[in-house]
């Protein structure tokens, strides 16, 4: 999925993230504006990289729950810049919240992921 979305970097510290998404036409909506649901995909597969590097290798985090909200739209060019920072650890579960700004530094959109963390052998 990182390679689909472009995803150029994650990089993970101090409980905090971020992560790039080159933007293209695959990308878009119709319209030539960038498609909320690529937005989601770059926050969720951004998360689960920070969440799965807070678990030993018995564990990993998976996708449980994402709320995003759209504040602006954003023309198909520049990138969109994923900044994370988690905002509960738990045994069972991560929740980050995530803002993605354009190259102008102003916000697209915030969105919550929530990760299950779940018993699995990563070796």
């Amino acid at each position: 999925m990182i390679d689909y979305l472009n995803i150029e970097y994650i990089q993970y510290k101090d409980n905090t993230f971020e992560a790039k998404m080159n933007l293209t036409t695959f990308h878009s909506q119709p319209y030539g504006i960038l498609h909320g649901g690529a937005t989601i995909a770059l926050g969720e597969s951004a998360a689960g990289y920070a969440s799965n590097q807070l678990l030993d290798n018995s564990q990993v985090a998976v996708g449980q729950n994402i709320t995003a909200n759209h504040m602006k739209t954003k023309n198909i060019e520049g990138y969109i810049l994923a900044k994370g920072r988690l905002l509960h650890q738990g045994k069972t579960s991560h929740v980050w919240l995530i803002e993605m700004l354009d190259e102008k530094d102003e916000l697209i959109s915030v969105v919550t992921v929530t990760n299950a963390v779940i018993n699995y052998n990563r070796v």
